[in-house]
């Protein structure tokens, strides 16, 4: 049971702070079809992203490996641990993007133009950042937070709070998995692949241009076109295999700005 109330914690901890994490990175550094403004960075209605939860849980569960005949303070178990993780979260990186362009036809992220990338779902730079976050999470918060785990999980009230969290976020889950379904449908029914990125953009660029109210935390409603008939007038704007040029365009303007 105390397992089960930490990385209850530990998956809320990871996907708050991982969605807070988002939330400044695609406003300083936006993608093609987004300007620099505050956006909600997931396809939840609510600040959290699952994938940093479920990743920041496999580091916590990692955190406590050892190995046999080996110091499980010294530099040497450390290195191999930090190795593993980085390894696991790559390719549950990889798994991920698989799973949503065969799935659910659409590509939540584009690594193409970096070097030595795997079919655009992995690339060194962006095993690197989790490298860093990794030791970040092992080295210096794992510690730290099992003292808040053992005074957190222990507070009157924790149970019942945690329940509440996750109804809420089950029904925000099912709802963003209906909503996604729907795209799956139309993009199949199109023959594209999605570019999320693009995809959330052009939805904020009609409804600026339809004078539609602005909903942070409902990032894909469209009253003034039904999805369909949003897909059939704007699908090239954000189809994944007419973007690539653009794609590269973009990155390339975004680094002679600089």
């Amino acid at each position: 049971m105390d397992i089960i109330k930490n990385l209850a914690f530990i998956f809320i901890f990871g996907c708050m702070g991982g969605w807070v994490i988002e939330f400044f990175y695609r406003h300083f550094v936006p993608s093609i079809g987004q300007t620099k403004k505050w956006v909600n960075p997931g396809f939840l209605r609510g600040p959290w992203l699952p994938l940093y939860g479920t990743g920041l849980c496999v580091l916590h569960v990692m955190a406590f490996i050892t190995f046999p005949g080996m110091d499980p303070e010294g530099w040497g178990t450390k290195i191999l641990v930090l190795l593993i993780m980085v390894a696991t979260m790559t390719v549950i990186e990889l798994i991920t993007g698989y799973i949503f362009i065969i799935r659910l036809n659409m590509r939540l992220w584009d690594y193409s133009d970096n070097r030595f990338n795997f079919h655009g779902i992995i690339c060194p730079l962006y095993t690197f950042f989790w490298g860093i976050i990794c030791a970040i999470y092992y080295l210096i918060v794992h510690k730290p937070m099992l003292k808040v785990l053992d005074v957190v999980t222990n507070l009157p009230g924790y149970t019942v709070a945690i329940i509440i969290f996750f109804v809420i976020f089950i029904f925000d889950f099912l709802h963003a998995i209906k909503f996604l379904k729907l795209v799956r449908t139309l993009a199949k029914e199109h023959n594209i692949v999605v570019l999320f990125t693009a995809f959330r953009g052009k939805i904020n660029e009609v409804r600026r241009s339809a004078k539609e109210e602005d909903h942070f935390f409902r990032p894909f409603d469209l009253k003034s076109l039904s999805m369909r008939a949003f897909f059939a007038k704007y699908k090239d704007a954000f189809t994944f295999s007419k973007l690539r040029g653009k794609i590269s365009d973009f990155k390339e303007r975004r680094s002679s700005a600089k």
